[in-house]
């Protein structure tokens, strides 16, 4: 990876939904906005993947369960969630608004 915004893991994470190796990679295009930012993706065929920025993680979201800030997202459609940033717990909570 290379130099640029800060990044949240210091090693590569193990996949939460299968407890495979994750291999970094990077956005190319995406109608999401997530154009250029480093991820990580499950090696083990299960499709999961986790972001490693700081993107969503701000001052003022709530706690998820493993006591860390969590990160804010964008769903699918226009409901917004809070999930823990590093996927370690279930913490999952939709936005009122």
């Amino acid at each position: 990876m290379s130099d640029g915004p800060p990044r949240l893991f210091s090693e590569p994470p193990i996949c939460d939904g299968c407890d495979s190796e994750m291999s970094p990679r990077q956005t190319r295009s995406n109608a999401n906005g997530n154009r250029n930012r480093w991820f990580y993706e499950c090696q083990g065929g299960c499709r999961g993947m986790i972001f490693d920025d700081w993107e969503g993680i701000r001052d003022g979201n709530p706690q998820c369960g493993c006591g860390m800030l969590s990160r804010v997202q964008k769903e699918q459609g226009s409901a917004y969630v809070f999930r823990c940033a590093r996927r370690v717990c279930d913490f999952d909570r939709k936005m009122m608004g």
